[in-house]
């Protein structure tokens, strides 16, 4: 019998684990296990919040559903995912259904790594063949690589020679697959959520895909930075992190060349990660580790993440990532900039309340915006460069549109007033800035300079 193990693509379209195993089992009469392990180090983490936990579950739920279309089932247990593997081989040990391979997409997080080891381990042992796929990226980590054989630490070269790459063979779901072996399928439990979840499963993700490719990716260039219109993005981004939607498909059916290109992104900061696990707690530059972010004062925090920081652009983003598990990713970039260059607070700390809070809490992706954005990743954007969340609120959202929509209370105000800073006095409650953006700006300027300069003096 083939195990097919599902983990982060919770789909049975182009999903390569799925289409190999069923392909042999044919081949060899053999039956085919689909099966999700809830594993309790990963559900038992602060940032897998109850609505990313329900996100998960429904779309597991889903994915039973589409097994059953297609004549099996979806097997859910919950353990240590090695311990339910051994299980499984020990049930299935003296009956005709004995395992004998394991197939699973390849995950790259640092204990996604571990994981995987101690399941290839435990499967060796019992004589089990283990093959391992690519299948949530186009061109997984370790294959793009520079003249020296080294991964890339500019997006921009990367891009330049992943593009030159031949593309991977995608699969279609299969039409019908044998019946599933005798077995406790498992319960898949509710979690309460504090949100209203999108629609579940890789059904309703391609039709959001199809209708995106329908008519606004034609006009994404001109649109994607503005956050006063709605559907000016895919939304797509918290289905590729769990898999209903195959990131290899959008970036094979994308017709725009600047779709295709933020795209890319997913497989880059996946690269990153990859070639630097230590990424996901240091700063992937080494000159800025050391650097002297602050602790952070408890009550701006909790203002910053409640959507109360006086500033609307800021407010109006944190209020939309709290109602909704998503914010537009200009409004994240300005949220993370503010809080890791106007507050200076240490980067790890925003982005783990943004994991918490995203529906799309994929770490890689995480990890490399907010580094990106603090000033200390691989390919991140230059030090002096800090936004002003005023111009900024004019630029990105000229009809205050977005910040009316998420702020209720500014209604009423005047986009002028908004534009100027000076809400709080139109409005009795709405909070008055938190702090003077000119003065943190030239404090981080200032203190990133001094360190910058002091680790080249180090380096030499």
């Amino acid at each position: 019998m083939h195990i097919v193990w599902h983990r982060t693509e919770l789909r049975t379209h182009d999903q390569p684990a799925l289409h190999h195993a069923a392909k042999m089992a044919h081949e060899s009469g053999e039956l085919i296990l689909p099966i999700v392990i809830i594993d309790p180090k990963i559900f038992g983490r602060a940032d897998l919040t109850p609505r990313r936990q329900a996100w998960f579950l429904e779309n597991t739920r889903a994915l039973r559903e589409s097994y059953r279309k297609l004549g099996s089932d979806l097997v859910v247990r919950e353990g240590e995912p090695h311990r339910v593997l051994e299980e499984i081989i020990a049930e299935f040990a003296d009956g005709k259904n004995k395992v004998s391979h394991l197939h699973f997409v390849k995950n790259y997080t640092p204990y996604a790594k571990e994981r995987d080891g101690k399941a290839r381990g435990a499967m060796e042992k019992s004589g089990v063949r283990v093959l391992e796929y690519g299948g949530q990226y186009t061109h997984e980590p370790g294959e793009v690589l520079n003249e020296s054989g080294n991964p890339y630490s500019v997006f921009a070269a990367y891009r330049r020679k992943w593009s030159t790459l031949d593309k991977p063979e995608l699969f279609d779901a299969p039409t019908q697959l044998p019946s599933l072996p005798q077995t406790n399928i498992g319960e898949i439990r509710k979690v309460e959520c504090d949100i209203k979840l999108p629609d579940f499963g890789e059904e309703a993700a391609l039709q959001r895909l199809d209708w995106f490719l329908g008519a606004p990716e034609k006009v994404y260039e001109l649109t994607r930075a503005r956050p006063d219109l709605e559907d000016a993005t895919s939304k797509l981004s918290y289905r590729f992190n769990i898999g209903t939607l195959s990131p290899r498909l959008a970036q094979h059916r994308a017709t725009t060349y600047k779709w295709k290109f933020e795209l890319t992104w997913w497989d880059f900061f996946a690269s990153v990660m990859d070639a630097m696990p230590e990424s996901a707690h240091q700063e992937s530059q080494k000159t800025w580790r050391g650097f002297p972010w602050l602790e952070g004062d408890e009550t701006e925090i909790e203002r910053w993440t409640l959507g109360q920081t006086g500033y609307p652009i800021i407010d109006a983003g944190m209020r939309e990532l709290q109602q909704t598990g998503f914010m537009h990713n200009r409004v994240r970039m300005a949220c993370a900039d503010f809080f890791s260059r106007h507050m200076m607070t240490d980067w790890r700390v925003g982005e783990e309340i943004f994991r918490g809070l995203l529906l799309c809490g994929d770490r890689a992706q995480n990890v490399g915006n907010w580094q990106w954005v603090a000033g200390c990743g691989i390919s991140a954007r230059a030090y002096f460069r800090v936004s002003n969340p005023l111009s900024l609120s004019k630029s990105a959202d000229p009809e205050a549109l977005y910040i009316k929509r998420w702020v209720p209370e500014l209604r009423d105000v005047s986009n002028d007033d908004i534009f100027a800073g000076i809400s709080s006095t139109r409005t009795s409650n709405y909070p008055s800035p938190m702090l003077d953006f000119k003065q943190t700006r030239a404090r981080y300027i200032e203190t990133a300079k001094a360190h910058l300069a002091k680790s080249k003096n180090t380096e030499s």
